[in-house]
C-alpha cells in the first residue's frame, strides 16, 4: 500500500479486505476502526524510521518509568499528524462518522498514577521539540484493574485493555535474557577473580514498541516496552502490600536490564566501542526506584564485557543524571536487602563494592562513624539506600519544577476544544509549539470580550459534561451551579474524607431547612483505591453511598448532587476538568509526593483549595495569590504532632457541634447511613485519633469554601482568576519544563 498515490478510503478497503474480508458499508464499527488505525500505523512506521535514521549519529537521550498514560490515542494520533479532514472525508464517502470511531479506542492501560501522566507528557514534548529520545517501560497487558461499584463498593476487575489497544504496538523480534537467583562461583582467572553466575533461573523478555508522535513535525520516538509472560502482567503499585513490593522490584530490575541490554546492542550495531557508551547515551533518571540501573551497567561492563572496574565505572558515572521527582528528604527509599541477595546475588556483590569504595573515600579525610554511614553510604541495616547510589558519581540535577509538568497538547488541544479555539482566537497557534506564549493572555485581562469569551468556554463545558451525566445516568444537574472535583487516588492521606464529611454537612442542613439560601453545588469525587486498603474502599463506600441518598433526595431541591467517577481514566477526565469551577487538593501535608490533578484542572480554568503541602505551596508561587486558596496544618505543624502526640481529634469532636453531628452520623444517627455501616471510618477519626488531621482542618476547610462560592457568584472578577490558572501552562507545560533542563542534561543541541 502506497498513501501517498491512494485516497484513503482506498486503503482503508483494501485492510478490510485483508482482514476481515468485507466493504466498509457492511463493516462493524470495531472493524472499521481497526482499518482506519493500521492505516495511520502505516504513516507513524515511516516516520518512525526516517527519525531514527536521521539521528543515528547524535547523542540518544534514554528515559525509564515504570509507568506511561498516554490516552487514547486515534484521535490523538490524527492531529497530531494533521490528517481530520482527509480522513472525515473518507469516511463519511462510505457513509461513516469519525467521531463514531473514537468511542472505540481503547486507554493502554500501562500507568496508573501521576508518574504516567508526567512520563506521557515528558514523552510528547521529546518527539514535539525533535529530541532524540528513547523510552523504555513495561507491557502491563492486564493493566491496573478495572473499578466497578457493586452495592456502593469498589469491586476490581480485568482490565482488557489489550483487545484493542494493542493496534498501535509494534511487536519486536528479539528476545533479551535475564538471570535470577541461584548463587555466584568465585574463582581465579588470569586477571583476578572470575564470577560465575551458578543455578540461575533464566528470564525472557520480549517487547512491544509504542510510538509517539511529534506534532506536526516528522518526528516519532520509539517507547519500548517489555514484556514477560509472568512477572509484569499487572502493574504493582508502591504503595500496597510486602508481598507486591517485592515483585514491584523485580519488574523495576526486568526493566532497568533490558532497557540496558537494549541500548547496548544498538550501541554496538552502530560500529562503536562498549568504552565510548557514554558519548552516545544519556539516561535521564527521576524514578529514585531505578536507580538500580547504575550498578547494574557496572555488572554489565564488567562481567559480560570484560572492562576493568575503573574503566567500567567511568562510563558509568558519565552517563547517568538524575534528577529526583520528588525533594530530597523523599527520595530515600530503601529496597529490603534479603530479597535483593536471593534475587540478584552478583547485584548485591557489585552494590556492595560500590559502597566500600565510596565509604573509603571517607577515609581518607577522617573517620565518619555509624551516622555518617547511615546517611551517606547505599548500604545500612540490611537495606539499601537507592538514592545514595546516586550521590556516588552520576550528574546530578535539581527536582525539574519538583516537578510538575503536564503536556498542555493532551489537556488542551485534545481535553478541551472550546478553550484551544479561544487561545487560537487570542494569540494563534503558536502555544501550540511554545507554551510560554499563554502568559500574553494575561496582558490582555482586562479585555471585556476576553472575559466574556472565557465564561462562554466554561459554560459550553458544563453543558457538556451535564449532557454526558444525563446519558449514562439519567440525572439532571444544573450547569449554573458550582462544579467541585477532587480527583485522584482513593486513600487516608489523600483526604477524601474531608470532602466527603464537608458534604454530608451541606446535606445534613438542607434536610434540617430545604430552604437554606446557599449556592448550588455538583461535586465530582473520582479514583481508584487500592485492593489491599479496606480504609480506602471504605471511603469509596462512603461517597457512593452519600451520592445514591443525595441525588435521589427530592426535598433538597436540586441544591446539591453528588457524583462517585468511577474506573477514573482520561477520556472521564476530559469531559470533568474543563468543566470544573473549584478544583480540591487536600493531601495530607508530608505526604504530597507528586500530584499533578490539582494543576490539570487550573490549566483548564479551575480555581483550586488546597493543603498546605509543598506541590499546592509551589503552584501558589505561579499564580495570583487569591487563584490558590490555602488551608489548615502545615508540614511543620504535621511533624510535631506525630513526634509529641499532643493531637487530639477528640478535642475537635467535642467542641464542635457541626463536626460531631458529621461524625456521628457515620454512625446512622441521622437516619442516612445504615446504624454501624461506617463504624471503622468513624473509628480511625476518634479511636485512632485522625491520623491525617480530617477533623482540624474541617472547620477552616468549611469556611473557605463558603467565601470561595461567594466570589464564583461575582462572574467577571471569578473569571479573571481562572485566566490566571489558565496561564500556569506557561511555567509547568513539559514543554517549558524540558526546555529548561535540556541544555543540562544533553550536554549537546537537539
Amino acid at each position: 500500500m502506497i498513501i501517498d498515490k491512494e485516497r484513503p478510503e482506498e486503503v482503508i478497503q483494501k485492510i478490510l479486505y485483508q482482514h476481515g474480508a468485507i466493504q466498509m458499508e457492511g463493516a462493524s464499527s470495531k472493524e472499521v476502526y481497526r482499518a482506519v488505525s493500521y492505516y495511520i500505523r502505516e504513516t507513524i512506521g515511516k516516520q518512525m524510521s526516517q527519525t531514527e535514521k536521521k539521528n543515528k549519529d547524535s547523542m540518544t537521550m534514554v528515559y525509564m518509568s515504570m509507568e506511561y498514560l498516554p490516552g487514547s490515542l486515534l484521535r490523538k494520533n490524527i492531529d497530531y499528524l494533521d490528517m481530520q479532514k482527509s480522513l472525515e472525508e473518507a469516511l463519511r464517502s462510505k457513509g461513516w462518522n469519525l467521531h463514531d470511531l473514537l468511542s472505540q479506542d481503547r486507554e493502554l492501560g500501562i500507568g496508573y498514577s501521576d508518574i504516567g501522566y508526567l512520563s506521557n507528557g515528558l514523552m510528547d514534548t521529546f518527539a514535539s521539540g525533535a529530541y532524540n529520545t528513547i523510552g523504555y517501560g513495561l507491557l502491563y497487558r492486564e493493566g491496573y484493574f478495572r473499578q466497578v461499584i457493586e452495592n456502593f463498593q469498589q469491586m476490581e476487575k480485568p482490565d482488557e485493555w489489550w483487545v484493542r489497544g494493542k493496534n498501535w504496538l509494534y511487536k519486536g523480534d528479539r528476545k533479551y535474557r535475564i538471570k535470577t537467583g541461584g548463587r555466584v562461583d568465585i574463582s581465579m582467572g588470569d586477571k583476578g577473580l572470575v564470577f560465575t553466575p551458578a543455578d540461575t533461573q533464566e528470564l525472557i523478555l520480549r517487547y512491544y514498541d509504542l510510538p509517539y508522535l511529534g506534532y506536526r513535525n516528522g518526528a516519532c520516538n520509539r517507547l519500548r516496552l517489555f514484556d514477560h509472560e509472568s512477572i509484569t502482567r499487572r502493574i504493582k503499585p508502591l504503595e500496597s502490600t510486602s508481598e507486591n513490593r517485592r515483585e514491584r522490584f523485580k519488574q523495576e530490575y526486568l526493566l532497568v536490564s533490558g532497557a540496558l541490554q537494549d541500548v547496548i546492542r544498538t550501541h554496538l550495531l552502530n560500529g562503536r566501542k562498549i568504552e565510548s557508551l557514554n558519548e552516545h547515551f544519556i539516561f535521564l533518571m527521576m524514578d529514585t526506584n531505578l536507580l538500580l540501573a547504575i550498578p547494574e551497567l557496572v555488572r554489565i561492563l564488567v562481567d559480560e564485557y570484560k572492562m576493568e572496574w575503573g574503566d567500567a565505572w567511568e562510563v558509568t558515572s558519565k552517563a547517568f543524571f538524575y534528577t529526583p521527582l520528588v525533594p530530597l528528604e523523599d527520595t530515600l527509599i530503601t529496597l529490603e536487602g534479603k530479597t535483593f541477595r536471593e534475587w540478584l546475588p552478583r547485584l548485591w556483590m557489585i552494590l556492595e563494592e560500590i559502597h566500600h569504595r565510596y565509604l573509603n573515600q571517607f577515609d581518607n579525610v577522617g573517620n565518619i562513624g555509624d551516622e555518617g554511614i547511615q546517611s551517606t553510604g547505599i548500604l545500612w541495616d540490611d537495606q539499601i539506600r537507592l538514592y545514595n547510589i546516586a550521590r556516588v558519581g552520576v550528574h546530578e540535577g535539581p527536582p525539574i519544577g519538583y516537578p510538575l509538568a503536564v503536556s498542555h497538547r493532551r489537556w488542551i488541544l485534545s481535553g478541551n476544544p472550546p478553550l484551544k479555539d479561544l487561545i487560537i482566537k487570542y494569540l494563534g497557534e503558536d502555544f501550540i509549539r511554545n507554551p510560554g506564549e499563554i502568559k500574553k493572555l494575561l496582558e490582555i485581562e482586562e479585555t471585556k470580550a476576553l472575559i466574556r469569551d472565557l465564561e462562554q468556554v466554561k459554560e459550553e463545558n458544563k453543558r457538556k459534561l451535564a449532557k454526558e451525566i444525563f446519558k449514562k445516568q439519567g440525572i439532571v444537574i444544573d450547569p449554573y451551579s458550582v462544579f467541585h472535583g477532587y480527583l485522584k487516588d482513593i486513600s487516608a492521606p489523600n483526604r477524601q474524607l474531608l470532602m466527603l464529611l464537608w458534604i454530608l454537612d451541606i446535606y445534613l442542613t438542607l434536610v434540617d431547612n430545604p430552604n437554606t439560601d446557599m449556592v448550588p453545588k455538583t461535586i465530582f469525587i473520582g479514583g481508584k483505591a487500592s485492593p489491599h486498603d479496606y480504609a480506602s474502599k471504605e471511603i469509596v463506600k462512603l461517597a457512593n453511598r452519600l451520592a445514591e441518598r443525595i441525588n435521589n433526595d427530592k426535598t433538597i431541591k436540586d441544591k446539591l448532587k453528588l457524583f462517585f467517577v468511577d474506573d477514573l481514566s482520561l477520556k472521564k477526565e476530559e469531559y470533568i476538568y474543563p468543566a470544573l469551577d473549584i478544583t480540591h487538593s487536600l493531601t495530607t501535608p508530608t505526604k504530597g509526593g507528586l500530584h499533578l490533578a490539582g494543576l490539570t484542572a487550573m490549566i483548564n480554568g479551575a480555581v483550586a483549595i488546597g493543603s498546605i503541602e509543598e506541590t499546592n505551596l509551589l503552584l501558589g508561587e505561579y499564580t495570583r495569590k487569591d487563584c490558590m486558596q490555602l488551608f489548615g496544618i502545615t508540614a511543620e505543624e504535621v511533624e510535631k504532632c506525630y513526634n509529641s502526640k499532643e493531637y487530639n481529634s477528640q478535642g475537635y469532636y467535642y467542641l464542635n457541634r457541626e463536626i460531631r453531628r458529621v461524625v456521628d452520623a457515620l454512625l446512622g444517627r441521622e437516619r442516612i447511613i445504615a446504624e454501624g455501616e461506617f463504624k471503622g471510618i468513624h473509628d480511625m477519626l476518634l479511636k485512632y485519633n485522625d491520623n491525617d488531621f480530617v477533623l482540624k482542618d474541617f472547620a477552616e476547610y468549611k469556611s473557605r469554601i463558603q467565601t470561595m462560592e461567594a466570589e464564583y457568584l461575582n462572574g467577571e472578577k471569578w473569571t479573571a482568576k481562572t485566566l490566571h490558572n489558565i496561564a500556569l501552562i506557561g511555567e509547568f507545560a513539559s514543554d517549558v519544563v524540558v526546555a529548561r533542563y535540556a541544555d543540562k542534561v544533553w550536554q549537546t543541541s537537539k
